[in-house]
């Protein structure tokens, strides 16, 4: 057999454990780099296979799936993508729905499963060699006792499956069970045969498939995979699988640090200087300065855009988001121009990067706070009740903020794009603007200690400055809450 032409996934659940953020968004449309983990699942399903037709099992926020699916027929047109309704009654069940359908071998995978380089194609393999079989699952081997007690195990007589474990107290081997599985017709038969579980009163389909290994002529073989698998159970998985993909592709993405200027001609050089080795690209976004802030920063030979924004501080929102949509790295650093931070926690940023959206800076850890600097303990308390009330009007989402005014952050570009049109604040207080709406939008924002130090040329900050600029932060907090659209 040189390909399997009709593929199963199963992508009803409601994932709870993963709550809550699938409350809005089904497990198999958490993205991975730019796709759904149900595109990589489909995409798996026919370069790996050939497969020609996909049933997809859907039940939980099925409208979502059912849009993921279009979205998918257009990017593979060559698969025709058939939507079905669960039964409810467990993944078993839902696969028996489709007995009227298929009368071939099926490769079933589950949509909450994530293989990163895989070589599902042994698959192929196993039924060559034993062209008879009831069904085919695929397992990999680990040293992590603990993925096989929530998963299942399999012991083996040769490559033939004598018997499954699920969820074994004390594993007997090294052999972790994977939610793909090759099935062939009989799996319906056995399907009728399996008695339901008695302790979920449902027929699980690793009963079936131990009832097929034990009784039917075939049997049942295990096909042994190599590969990155996560099993996205809970965000904790989630975050691990991004991380790992995104650390094994880091090298290549490309950085670009903004700078948004206005007469820093005191500082902009060290502040470029500082910076610039560690990027690919810089861009100084300059609102019309009148000193020499521009021709400095030309002789560091980066990227000088000029705002027209007549100098006008209350722009600096827009200033910033100009220079962010001028960049073409894929990790976007901006940083304030007047030398209240340093280089040396760019590393910091990257790292939490691998596994967030947007990473900002926070300024209230007393000990990394130059001596001398305009945080004053009234502002930095402030700035973390601010943040503290991000946290408690968005509590679903869990973020954990102390600081709602740094400027000094990282953002993917690619996220940046999504909440794009939601941003509208023009002045210094756009930075909470941009922690909330990552927030909102069912996305990733880290915050981590940073250092601070004494910013050049910059004026008093009095009282009623740090009251004006509360009141402001508040006021697009409450907006922001009630706004249309809201989740």
């Amino acid at each position: 057999m040189k390909k399997i032409r009709i593929g199963v996934i199963a992508a009803a659940g409601k994932g709870t454990r993963a709550y809550p953020r699938t409350s809005f968004i089904p497990k198999p449309l958490f993205d991975i780099e730019g796709k759904t983990i149900l595109h990589r699942n489909v995409e798996l399903l026919y370069k790996t296979f050939g497969v020609e037709k996909v049933y997809i099992l859907v039940g939980h926020l099925k409208e979502q799936v059912l849009a993921e699916i279009e979205h998918i027929r257009l990017a593979i047109p060559k698969v025709c993508i058939e939507s079905k309704h669960w039964t409810e009654k467990g993944l078993a069940s839902d696969v028996a729905s489709l007995s009227d359908e298929i009368v071939e071998p099926f490769l079933t995978i589950l949509g909450d499963e994530f293989y990163y380089k895989t070589d599902h194609e042994n698959f192929l393999k196993t039924i060559k060699l034993y062209p008879k079989l009831a069904a085919s699952i695929g397992i990999v081997k680990t040293s992590l006792l603990s993925r096989i007690r929530k998963n299942y195990s399999v012991e083996l007589g040769g490559d033939r499956i004598l018997n499954l474990v699920e969820k074994p107290e004390d594993p007997p081997n090294e052999l972790l069970g994977l939610g793909s599985y090759l099935f062939t017709p009989m799996f319906f038969e056995y399907f009728g045969k399996t008695p339901p579980s008695q302790k979920s009163g449902v027929i699980e389909i690793t009963d079936v498939i131990d009832k097929m290994a034990k009784e039917s002529p075939g049997g049942v073989y295990a096909t042994k995979l190599s590969c990155e698998y996560f099993n996205i159970n809970s965000m904790q998985d989630y975050h691990h699988a991004v991380y790992e993909v995104r650390n094994d592709l880091f090298p290549k993405f490309k950085t670009s640090l903004v700078i948004p200027t206005f007469n820093n001609e005191r500082s902009i050089t060290d502040v470029i200087v500082d910076f610039k080795d560690k990027f690919h690209e810089v861009i100084v976004i300059d609102n019309e300065s009148t000193d020499d802030t521009v021709n400095l920063s030309k002789k560091e030979k980066v990227k000088v855009l000029t705002f027209h924004g007549e100098g006008d501080s209350n722009r600096l929102g827009e200033q910033v988001r100009r220079g962010i949509e001028q960049a073409s790295g894929d990790i976007i650093v901006v940083v304030s121009p007047d030398g209240s931070f340093r280089s040396k926690d760019f590393p910091k940023l990257m790292e939490y990067m691998k596994d967030s959206d947007m990473v900002i800076g926070t300024r209230t850890t007393r000990q990394m706070i130059e001596q001398g600097s305009n945080l004053s303990p009234l502002y930095r308390l402030v700035n973390l009740l601010m943040g503290k009330m991000v946290e408690l009007f968005w509590w679903g989402q869990e973020p954990r903020f102390t600081d709602a005014d740094c400027h000094f952050f990282a953002i993917w570009k690619e996220s940046y794009s999504q909440i794009k049109p939601q941003l509208d604040v023009h002045d210094k207080k756009f930075v909470v603007e941009l922690m909330i709406e990552i927030v909102r939008s069912h996305m990733r924002c880290i915050e981590i200690p940073v250092s601070y130090f004494k910013p050049v040329n910059v004026g008093t900050y009095r009282l009623r400055d740090m009251i004006k600029d509360a009141w402001g932060i508040f006021g697009i907090i409450i907006r922001k809450k009630l706004s249309l659209g809201e989740e």
